[in-house]
């Protein structure tokens, strides 16, 4: 028989595979077609729960891909590699004991649409952020409902993975990939992963 403890190793070890995973699926898609721009979403509801930040985001991305591609139907939106490429993450963030979650977009893809963040932060804020009722509209320092920024390799390739480590012992929903990881995996455009004969996952190759 299994006792506490054994079990409560086995399934550390299961977490820890899945968040390695995780980032590797991840990776493996950024390493194929880096993010150019970061972007933070606030809400003005402040969610309390990352699947209320998920519906949000989920029409804030709907608007953003059908004015991009010019249809105002979701289902006529291009598949990922053949359009702009979002991966989508919702941040735990706790204050005073309260906790909300806002949303982090990593953008890749662009071919050179917009050639600095304060373009992108217009466009997002002027032509896509006024058909989305839930996006904080603020400008104040700190608490800005959008911010956009270069996307940095060095500070951004492994920013939102920081929960992992960070809140590791903290209980949250189960829709946050055991309770660590907060990517959002049905909004993201991610590649898949090539199997390989030893059973590891291995990154796939760019196509040209």
């Amino acid at each position: 028989m299994v006792n506490s403890e054994t079990q409560l190793n086995l399934e550390s070890k299961r977490i820890r595979r899945l968040n390695r995973t995780t980032k590797d699926w991840v990776w493996n898609s950024w390493n194929q077609y880096p993010p150019e721009w970061f972007i933070t979403l606030l809400w003005n509801d402040l969610p309390t729960d990352p699947i209320k930040a998920s519906t949000h985001s989920r029409h804030f991305r709907n608007v953003f891909l059908c004015d991009l591609c010019t249809t105002n139907q979701c289902s006529k939106v291009p598949k990922f590699p053949d359009r702009l490429g979002i991966t989508v993450f919702q941040e735990r963030t706790e204050t005073q004991g309260k906790i909300t979650f806002h949303s982090h977009f990593h953008l890749s893809n662009t071919n050179g649409r917009w050639s600095n963040h304060e373009e992108v932060k217009f466009y997002l804020k002027h032509k896509i952020g006024k058909r989305v009722m839930k996006l904080l509209k603020s400008d104040t320092p700190g608490n800005e409902g959008i911010k956009a920024l270069d996307w940095v390799q060095e500070r951004h390739m492994a920013y939102n993975f920081k929960e992992i480590d960070r809140k590791r012992y903290v209980q949250m929903t189960r829709y946050t990939q055991d309770g660590d990881l907060l990517l959002d995996v049905e909004l993201s455009d991610l590649l898949p992963l090539k199997e390989s004969a030893n059973g590891y996952q291995t990154p796939t190759k760019r196509q040209n």
